[in-house]
């Protein structure tokens, strides 16, 4: 007895069931490979949006220490501005009494018969214009001068007499001159009051 057998059904069921396993896997892989590249996209978008965020707090940073250093700077110029300001009051100040000791010694070394009429003082130069009744006097206040110690080094730069007018006038009798001296820089010396220098009454 012969039995036959069909196996072309179940060939074919075998074929369309590897064949839906083939697209099943086919689309397993499409969607693992979506995803991944979906993963990765995010993954990059947010290191992205992350480092922009850093840099957004750097350059807000930046702005703070710009901010700060120009404030910095500005106090800076402000405190030289202020030290500057105080070095000159300082130097008025220490000036102060060094002007009144300088007229009180010039009052001191000029003698009778001699009158300044202008005085001009640059640094520890004193540049001295006035009138004399005669060239002893000036000498006198030349020596008065050397003396001196607040004053030092007189230099007479010029003396003339206008003898070119005839008048009666005693003050056109006078001699003018020109007389340059140097102020002794401040020191812890004092100056005696009872000395009197020569051509000075007391």
């Amino acid at each position: 007895m012969t039995i036959n057998i069909n196996l072309l059904p179940w060939r074919e069921a075998l074929k369309e069931r590897q064949k839906k396993e083939f697209i099943s896997m086919q689309g397993l892989a499409a969607l693992s490979a979506i995803a991944t590249m979906l993963i990765v996209h995010l993954l990059c978008n947010y290191q992205i949006t992350f480092q922009g965020q850093i840099n957004e707090y750097l350059k807000n940073e930046i702005k703070i220490l710009d901010n700060k250093i120009a404030e910095i700077k500005a106090l800076k110029k402000e405190k030289q501005r202020l030290l500057a300001r105080m070095e000159i009051i300082q130097q008025l100040q220490t000036n102060r009494p060094q002007i009144v000791r300088l007229f009180n010694e010039i009052v001191k070394t000029v003698p009778e018969g001699l009158y300044l009429t202008s005085l001009t003082r640059t640094g520890n130069s004193i540049l001295m214009d006035g009138k004399a009744e005669s060239n002893t006097r000036v000498s006198t206040f030349m020596r008065n001068i050397e003396r001196s110690k607040w004053l030092k080094n007189p230099v007479l730069t010029v003396i003339q007499a206008d003898n070119s007018k005839q008048t009666d006038n005693f003050s056109d009798r006078l001699i003018d001159f020109k007389l340059q001296a140097e102020e002794v820089e401040n020191t812890n010396s004092t100056p005696d009051k009872n000395t009197t220098p020569s051509g000075q009454s007391s």
